[in-house]
Formats: structure tokens, sequence, C-alpha cells
């Protein structure tokens, strides 16, 4: 029986400051000029914008389709493009929500929560005990902590800092607008978290990105792996787990559903539970999902190559 051949070692992307510039400086400039449009406009502007970027990049496109294919296998190849579009939009318009959080907020398109969760953010609002509440790279996810934001509950989050460190402050700075702190992933965090908590403070994380020494649960039928940290945490200081989701509406408004806090015997448990809430809603709106991502695993056909380009640069003599 012959070995599995090894599969090539993803080189790390290397980063141009000259691009990243000119790419920072057209983003705060774009972001600019959409401002004297209403909001509407400016969020069909950004849809629009995304769909032409995911359908005409074959590497993104790749992404979706074999992520789709992976837990999908029963989607066919017309409802997989139908799905990277849908998906491109809804990027658009999130990316367009981060980065201009002022007038997200001064506009306010979302309706205000449903769900059996709400009783919960409800009571630990009035008690001050705090609340970890959890998502993924779904809808408008920012709507959620808009929301808790008008209720006098700005959220504590943990991102993953940007490349280009000019790029990174803009980001930052209009993301913390909605709630701070606004910690990058590292070990620190944790800890910041922690004293959040202590203080009764609301905690509001994406919880469906990679994570590399992570336990594998579940995920739309497959193992991904998963951070057991907001599990731990609820357990730890005895606040609830509740996952938030904010679906788009074809009207440019956006649903927040709060669902029941989520309980079991375990962190591994109570993360499970996490996973197959954001299933349910992935699977009734699949075209709202991230699927850009490398979320079960990094050897995933689409990924291995896609994105890098050999040099055209001649050997040196």
């Amino acid at each position: 029986m012959k070995a599995a051949p090894a599969q090539p070692v993803r080189a790390p992307r290397k980063h141009h400051p000259r691009l990243a510039g000119l790419a920072y400086l057209g983003l705060r400039a774009g972001i600019a000029l959409l401002g004297v449009l209403p909001w509407r406009k400016q969020s069909d502007f950004a849809g629009w914008l995304g769909r032409t970027i995911v359908t005409r990049s074959p590497r993104l496109m790749a992404r979706v389709v074999t992520n789709l294919a992976h837990v999908m296998p029963a989607t066919t190849e017309a409802e997989r493009e139908r799905i990277a579009v849908e998906t491109g939009d809804c990027f658009g318009r999130t990316a367009l929500e981060l980065f201009a959080s002022r007038r997200f907020e001064a506009n306010h398109p979302w309706n205000a929560p449903t769900g059996p969760g709400l009783a919960a953010v409800r009571q630990a609002i009035a008690a001050g005990t705090g609340a970890i509440v959890v998502s993924g790279h779904y809808g408008g996810w920012e709507a959620t902590r808009a929301w808790l934001k008008e209720q006098g509950r700005p959220t504590a989050t943990i991102y993953r800092p940007l490349r280009d460190p000019r790029l990174d402050e803009f980001y930052r700075e209009s993301v913390a607008y909605t709630g701070s702190p606004m910690l990058p992933k590292d070990r620190l965090a944790v800890r910041t978290l922690v004293r959040h908590l202590a203080k009764g403070g609301f905690v509001a994380l994406l919880v469906d990105q990679y994570e590399r020494n992570a336990p594998a649960l579940d995920f739309l039928g497959k193992p991904a792996p998963t951070t057991l940290v907001p599990a731990e945490l609820a357990r730890k200081f005895r606040v609830p787990l509740i996952p938030a989701f904010a679906t788009r509406r074809d009207d440019g408004r956006i649903d927040i559903f709060l669902d029941a806090p989520v309980t079991g015997d375990s962190a591994r448990a109570m993360m499970q539970g996490v996973n197959d809430s954001l299933a349910a809603r992935v699977r009734a709106h699949p075209g709202q999902y991230y699927w850009l991502h490398r979320r079960w695993t990094k050897d995933l056909p689409g990924f291995r190559d896609t994105g890098r380009r050999k040099s055209r640069r001649k050997p040196r003599r």
C-alpha cells in the first residue's frame, strides 16, 4: 500500500507595504465617498462590490465551492454558484458595516431582537452580571453588538490583527466604536476578558474560526477544530452563553435572533451546542455564511495552492 503523498507546505503570503498602502488609501477614500449616499444605497453598492470581487476571483470561488462540496455535497453546481454570489454580497455589506460603524449605527438598519435568549440577555443586563454572546461569520453579525450597545452593554471582543498597521488601526478604531475593549488575539486577550466578565461586562465572540490546537467538534456534519474558551468562561463566571444571529432581509433590514442559552455538563458539550445552533442557521440561509475561510481543515484541494503565484523573476546566475 503506497503512502499518501505529502501535501505541499503553504508558503506564508508576503506583505507588500506599497500595495497595502494603496489599498488602505483606496478603502478610506471609498468609505468617505459612499457617505454622501443614503445608507441603503451605500449597502447595496458594497454588496455589488463584494459579489463582483468573489465571483471574478478564481481563488475565492474555489474556496466557496470547495467548502460547500465538503459539507453540503448534495448541492448542485448551480446552487454553489448562487450561494457564492450571495456570500459575496453579504461579505461586501458586512465590510462596510465594520469600517463605517458610526454610519451603520446612526442608520439603525436592524429590528428588535427576538428568540428565547432575549429574556436571558435582559435578565443579565438588569442584574449587572454579564453574558457571553457568541456567533459566527454569518449575516450582519455587527448588528447584535450594536443593539447591545444601545442597551448600555457595549461588548468586549477579540479580533485577528490585519497585516498592514494603518489598515489595522482604521479597522480597530471603527469596530471599537461599537464596543470595547477590542483585543488582539493573544494570550493576554483571555486575561482581559476574565477581568471584563468579573466586573459584569458583556463579551461577544465569533467562534467559527479554525483553531489548530482545539478539539474537533461537529459543524455541518464534518469535524471542525473549535475553541472551548467561551464555554469555559461561561462556566467559570456562571453567566449565560447565548448564540446570536443577525440575518439579512431582502429589504435591507437585519433580523436579530437570540437563541436559548446553551447548557451542558462540559465546555465541549456546550460548544457543540453552539456549533449546532449556528449550523441550523447556515442550513436555512447558506448564502449568508462566510464560506471564504478555512473552517474545517487547511488541506482541502481548493485551498492548497490557490492564491500563490509563481515568481516571474529570472533565477540569478
